[in-house]
């Protein structure tokens, strides 16, 4: 049970000294993992100071992304002394009789949204905000992609790839792995797709980058137009920087993508193949159908109860089963496009939409 009472009694042993919880609120959506939002009082008399902090829990279902939330918790300590813009990381725990025992970390909140003021207005004032988003964006995914992963220890904790032609593959082959482990049903249709695409690998990866994972609006800490602290490295890897750019949440629909890309190749130094990014729209398009299905296995056994997350395991397949169908034997780049037709309740950042 996660409740105030149970969060000042568990953080006072941590920091050792008083703790009272001045408010506890759990985020939204937050189907992932548990995040709480956390105002403390910590210490007593001239000692005590306010806290603002950040309580990331697994579900008990463990989660709709079936990788370790002890493995976020590494990136975190790792990129916190880096040149990326992280919270600091506090502590992590699991087996405790806090939380039944679910894995968990503690860190500090960052002072900023994840949205950003006036992104979806319309005329030369939003293109204006847009533009600005776009290509703070493209810096801060720079600064990621570029990072020495070596010299922060990342490959301590995340898979590397034995060279830069095999920067996708590694990822490719654990993600395939995790489909057959987890699937609720066979989905002929998506395996057919799944060996299709490995076939279609590429092989031209500039370098081996670290990669976030889920991205862009709605993942980052902004403050005043800049990202302050870059969140939820739950599908952190080592691989090639496209696939950032194949999961943005829509960030190459704010301004000119074309535009966006160069400003993006000239900060990071290198530049990114359209074969790659196609495939790595493919890619994602499975990858993401991976964690939807997976979770369906914790509300099949009770431990996950939420009807959105039956919906979302029994809908996302049977969507993606159609989709992927659709486009096998196309050239990529046909493929890519053909995935990513605008569909209704599509992106609401568009510039498109909003002329």
């Amino acid at each position: 049970m996660v409740d105030a009472t149970a969060v000042a009694s568990y953080f006072a042993q941590r920091f050792d000294e008083q703790v009272t919880v001045s408010s506890l609120k759990q985020t939204f959506p937050g189907m992932s993992r548990e995040t709480w939002i956390v105002g403390a009082e910590v210490g007593e008399g001239a000692r005590r100071r306010h806290r603002d902090l950040v309580l990331r829990i697994d579900l008990p279902s463990g989660g709709i992304v079936p990788l370790p939330l002890k493995t976020e918790w590494e990136v975190y300590v790792r990129l916190w002394p880096s040149p990326v813009p992280v919270a600091e990381p506090l502590w992590y725990d699991e087996g405790l009789p806090f939380a039944e025992g679910r894995p968990h970390m503690v860190r500090e909140l960052v002072e900023g949204a994840t949205s950003v003021p006036g992104l979806t207005e319309p005329g030369p004032e939003g293109d204006a905000i847009r533009r600005s988003v776009a290509f703070e964006h493209a810096e801060k995914l720079a600064l990621v992609h570029s990072l020495d992963w070596k010299r922060y220890g990342l490959d301590e904790v995340l898979p590397t790839p034995s060279s830069s032609a095999e920067a996708i593959r590694l990822d490719f082959e654990m993600w395939k792995e995790i489909w057959f482990e987890c699937r609720s049903a066979p989905y002929p249709e998506i395996t057919d797709a799944l060996y299709w695409l490995e076939e279609q690998i590429p092989t031209d990866s500039p370098r081996i980058s670290l990669i976030k994972g889920n991205n862009g609006i709605g993942e980052e800490i902004w403050r005043e137009g800049k990202i302050v602290a870059m969140s939820d490295w739950e599908l952190a890897a080592l691989g090639d920087a496209a696939q950032d750019w194949a999961f943005s949440q829509g960030m190459l629909g704010l301004w000119d993508a074309d535009e966006t890309l160069a400003h993006y190749e000239a900060a990071a130094g290198f530049t990114l193949s359209p074969r790659t990014m196609a495939f790595s729209q493919l890619f994602i398009a499975f990858k993401s159908t991976v964690c939807l299905n997976s979770a369906l296995r914790g509300f099949m056994d009770g431990r996950d109860p939420r009807p959105g997350v039956a919906v979302m395991g029994i809908s996302s397949p049977r969507n993606a089963a159609g989709r992927l169908a659709s486009v096998v034997g196309m050239e990529l780049e046909e493929a890519a496009a053909a995935l990513a037709a605008p569909r209704a309740g599509g992106n609401p950042y568009i510039r498109e939409e909003r002329s």
